[in-house]
């Protein structure tokens, strides 16, 4: 018993060191079927039993993929069954049929007829010699072109199914390889054209093409198959036979299409050309008609002119050429094209940025309709929106004649272009009546006018560039030519304080965003700066731990620049890496004059390093703004007339030409100075019965809601609408033996006892309406006493939302 337990053993590890592959047996070859390139033929596009596939320009193949490893060391035999259904193969179907998209030595394939007496069935064999392999993915090719069809009405279609012994077949049955369709055509063109009443468009490249095969599989050319062109009612076709230029011929693939030749008619409304003129075109799937002009007639604006296309054999199809529409002046761009995004606030070599966009526009056109649609005898405007500027322009082409010479040459064109810009006030273009010759209609080609404009904007635009058509010459139209992004993005908060002169700190933090990872430049400058008031302490900047951006010294300054009020600024020392920065800037405190009067001031946040004011100090003192054709910006005063002069520093001009607020009311002086005591601007909304009011921009959860009472007056929690307003709680004070209640701000000391209808301020005594009450352990003053003691004289009452509102309007 053990010997022949031993025996066991010693055969089974002799097997085990058998390679798996050398048992690849032919029942292990896998393969996945498909059908590419299957033939399709329109009704009567191929004879039953006579034509095969070949002969007819079709090359369907059936290719098994093999998905198996490597097959095999050891020898193998691999057979394939592929079967017709309403088809079968010719005789000379064969080896030379079937292929190996790669070559293995000792590997063959080989394909025959198999005797099947409906001729539907052959054989391919796959044999791989001792020793050889295939890789996996290889493809077994079998062509299906040597096959003709047993039946060929409309929808019949003939398929292929493979089958084996000895391998497995994914997708094996029904693949179709050749089908019958109802022969159809399909009629276009490039673009619909526009035509006025009583004058001629030339449309654009007419197109019919074949739904299945080519003209010849379903068209016949005996002369009785016609092609027919039809319009509606309204419009005719106009045909060319020009002797001088052949190219403005009205032709359908080289064939002149003229009334009487070829047998051709052109007869107003319809074009009838006989198949037989076409012969040599029969085996193409598309003709193509240029040069073909339609004239409105008779039809009137907004009417569509329509092509019905017939074609004997087909269904008629129709296609929609031309719209009649009025004397006009149209504005396009490419819709095809990417609207280019620029940075804002930038100049156009990108100055402080690694951008390298060339702030160039989408190209615009402007043509008129037809000859003569452009009316000379008025002003039209090419206007931009506020805080975008044009600083150059890609030269428009020489269609127009903007000298009223004649001469249509580009320098006059140029001229036009920036005699209209300094009449546009540097922002947009005016051109002035009479400046270019009109066109005569009939005669003349439509002026096309092609352009592009280098722009920048102010550092807060942001958004789409749209480029507005005006004037009487002209019916308004708008196109997008660009879009502005900012480069950073400024998050900050309102911050409601109260005057306490040197070293205020400010509550909360600036946060500065890069608009994308590597964009500002080492050198980039930033600063911050609030009207009227200056910065008295620097605070602390931090910048995140994962964008790899660094500041300079790593700290933010006060300026030195003997500005009105002293600013931040920051440097950057090193690029962002694979993320954007940010960089948040805290603790900044103020030096606020007692002076300042209440009420908000906002936050300035820009770059003097990408302005374009940076070379200011070269143009003594003078703004050289991006103007049409500038070239240098330190040479303004050699530029007279070109340029805008502001006699100012160089520190003011950015804060009147620019606009660089970061956040409106960024600090909102809620009580004015000890000159002043008497005035809040804090809007406060107290909605009845709910525990909250809004102070400014902020919701403030409060522990009683304001009521209205017995006698139908609405009471405010005094303490709650105190604080909001701007008083510090601490000097709102409650003595529990006396039940009174004192406000103190500013030089003011106001009291109320519980029950009683007066108020005293400062001493002085002051009528109440209503009696001062307490509700779950809170004083409440009626609406209008509560204004009358802390001197808020705006205040508004919402029956309907029963809303009490303090300085609503300020």
């Amino acid at each position: 018993m053990k010997k022949f337990l031993s025996m066991v053993m010693a055969a089974a590890m002799v097997v085990s060191l058998v390679p798996a592959t050398a048992f690849a047996a032919s029942g292990d070859v896998k393969a996945t079927a498909k059908v590419v390139d299957a033939a399709n033929f329109p009704v009567d596009g191929i004879k039953a039993d006579e034509d095969t596939l070949a002969e007819k320009g079709k090359y369907p193949e059936l290719q098994l993929t093999l998905t198996t490893s490597d097959i095999a060391y050891k020898g193998a035999t691999v057979e394939f069954t592929v079967t017709l259904d309403n088809a079968k193969f010719e005789d000379s179907f064969g080896n030379a049929d079937v292929y190996l998209s790669d070559t293995f030595t000792g590997v063959s394939v080989a394909a025959e007829k198999t005797d099947d007496e409906d001729e539907n069935e052959a054989k391919v064999t796959l044999t791989i010699a001792e020793g050889s392999k295939i890789d996996r993915g290889t493809v077994l090719g079998i062509a299906l072109n040597k096959v003709t069809m047993d039946k060929v009405s409309k929808g019949k279609t003939a398929t292929v199914s493979v089958d084996s012994d000895d391998a497995t077949i994914t997708n094996g049955d029904d693949l179709v390889f050749a089908s019958i369709e109802a022969s159809s055509i399909k009629a276009s063109v490039k673009d619909t054209v526009d035509v006025a009443t009583e004058e001629i468009a030339t449309l654009k490249d007419v197109k019919i093409e074949t739904g299945v095969g080519d003209f010849d599989d379903f068209v016949s050319k005996t002369g009785k198959d016609e092609l027919k062109l039809k319009l509606n009612s309204g419009f005719e076709f106009v045909v060319t036979d020009d002797s001088s230029d052949d190219s403005k011929d009205t032709k359908i693939e080289g064939v002149l299409i003229k009334d009487g030749q070829n047998d051709i008619v052109v007869d107003g409304d319809e074009i009838i050309i006989p198949v037989s003129a076409l012969d040599s075109k029969l085996n193409q799937d598309t003709w193509t008609i240029k040069n073909l002009g339609v004239e409105a007639v008779s039809a009137k604006t907004d009417a569509v002119a329509t092509v019905r296309v017939y074609l004997t054999g087909c269904d008629t199809v129709s296609v929609e050429v031309a719209k009649v529409v009025d004397y006009a002046v149209s504005m396009t761009v490419d819709e095809d094209e990417d609207v280019p995004v620029i940075y804002s606030g930038v100049d156009v070599e990108n100055t402080g940025i690694t951008d390298d966009s060339d702030h160039m526009s989408l190209e615009v056109t402007l043509k008129e309709t037809f000859p003569g649609a452009w009316n000379n005898s008025k002003d039209f405007t090419l206007e931009l929106p506020e805080g975008v500027y044009v600083a150059d322009y890609m030269k428009p082409n020489d269609g127009v004649d903007a000298s009223n010479d004649g001469d249509k040459g580009p320098a006059d064109v140029d001229s036009w272009f920036v005699e209209a810009y300094d009449e546009g006030d540097y922002t947009s273009f005016t051109f002035k009546r009479r400046t270019w010759d009109e066109t005569v209609p009939q005669k003349d080609d439509e002026i096309e006018i092609n352009f592009s404009l280098q722009l920048v904007a102010d550092p807060n635009f942001e958004g789409d560039v749209v480029l507005k058509l005006t004037g009487d010459a002209v019916e308004e139209q708008e196109v997008t030519i660009a879009k502005f992004v900012k480069p950073f993005v400024v998050e900050a908060q309102q911050n409601d304080m109260q005057i306490d002169y040197r070293n205020t700190e400010i509550p909360t933090s600036v946060v500065i965003k890069e608009a994308e990872a590597g964009l500002w430049d080492k050198g980039l400058e930033f600063r911050l700066g609030l009207d009227k008031i200056s910065f008295d302490d620097e605070g602390k900047i931090t910048v995140d731990d994962k964008s790899g951006l660094e500041i300079k010294d790593n700290e933010i300054k006060t300026t030195d620049k003997n500005l009105d009020n002293d600013q931040l600024y920051f440097l950057i020392d090193s690029r962002s890496d694979d993320e954007a920065a940010t960089v948040t800037i805290s603790g900044m405190e103020l030096y606020m004059q007692r002076s300042l009067p209440a009420g908000a001031y906002d936050l300035d946040v820009y770059s003097p390093t990408m302005l374009w004011a940076k070379d200011v100090e070269k143009a003594d003192g003078y703004l050289a703004q991006p103007v049409l054709g500038f070239k240098d910006k330190t040479d303004a005063k050699k530029a007279e007339g070109t340029y805008t002069k502001y006699e100012k520093d160089i520190e003011d001009i950015n804060d009147d030409f620019y606009d660089n607020t970061a956040k409106a009311g960024f600090v909102n002086i809620i009580t004015a100075g000890r000159e002043d005591t008497d005035s809040f601007t804090t809007k406060v909304v107290v909605p009845v019965g709910e525990s909250y009011l809004i102070s400014g921009e902020n919701k403030v959860e409060i522990p009683v809601p304001a009521y209205i009472n017995a006698a139908g007056y609405t009471m405010l929690p005094l303490r709650a609408v105190a604080v909001a307003l701007g008083i510090n709680e601490n000097n709102v004070l409650w003595d529990q033996s006396s039940r009174t209640a004192t406000v103190m701000y500013g030089s003011k000391i106001i009291n109320m006892t519980l029950g009683q209808k007066v108020v005293y301020v400062n001493g002085a005594m002051i009528p109440a309406t209503a009696a001062v009450e307490i509700t779950n352990d809170r004083m409440f003053l009626g609406l209008r006493d509560l204004g009358t003691a802390l001197g808020v004289t705006d205040i508004t009452w919402d029956g309907a939302t029963k809303t009490a509102t303090l300085n609503g309007n300020k």
